[in-house]
């Protein structure tokens, strides 16, 4: 009589083990990669603003109030809507050509290659923004434009977008400033329990997509 040979291969408890272990694992890796793929989307707002500040800063007098008076237009693929006004007239990028006018006070994001994306995000606005008495004196406080006059000015311009892709369920945008002025800012979300000192031309972010939805 010959003998059986021992069947080898896992039992049903090792598989079950096996994939608890692989969906552990999952589970610690996937939100990581998201807040990894998050920052790196966020480099787009914190280049284009620092772009639109050199813009603004190197003319003498102040420019129009539209965000074309800065000579600002980024490229074309961008998840973000920047704001130096109440966005009552922006640049259109739903199409293949992107729609714009000379009063533009912003630039909407790039719904032609996002279709998912609102055109203008609501920006969230620095909680109790605080700026010098120069800046003051312009009347900025925490909405973006252009404060002052020809001979004297600053300005407050925003970056709100998405990062995270679920934009439309979301209560807070990915939010960035950058002004010309020195200020002591809070974020709205996550909630900062003390002001935070800010350099002029430094992007501050209000409210982070990934955290706050």
């Amino acid at each position: 009589m010959t003998q059986r040979r021992p069947q080898s291969g896992f039992t049903l408890i090792e598989l079950m083990i096996v994939v608890a272990i692989i969906g552990i694992l999952a589970a610690i890796a996937i939100p990581s990669f998201q807040r990894f793929q998050a920052r790196a989307r966020q480099s787009e707002v914190n280049v284009n603003l620092k772009s639109l500040f050199t813009g603004l800063r190197t003319q003498q007098r102040m420019p129009s109030s539209a965000i074309r008076g800065s000579g600002f237009s980024p490229e074309r693929g961008n998840r973000y809507s920047y704001h130096l006004g109440d966005c009552s007239n922006y640049e259109d990028r739903s199409t293949i050509d992107a729609v714009y006018h000379n009063d533009d006070i912003c630039i909407g994001a790039d719904t032609f290659k996002f279709p998912v994306l609102p055109s203008v995000f609501t920006p969230t606005l620095a909680p109790g923004a605080m700026w010098g008495a120069r800046a003051t004196s312009h009347g900025l406080a925490n909405a973006p434009g252009i404060y002052g006059s020809d001979a004297s000015w600053d300005f407050l311009a925003y970056g709100a977008g998405d990062v995270d892709n679920s934009a439309d369920v979301e209560q807070y945008a990915d939010t960035w400033l950058i002004s010309s002025a020195d200020g002591s800012l809070q974020s709205e979300c996550p909630a900062t329990g003390s002001p935070e000192a800010v350099s002029a031309g430094e992007p501050f972010n209000t409210a982070n997509d990934v955290s706050c939805n």
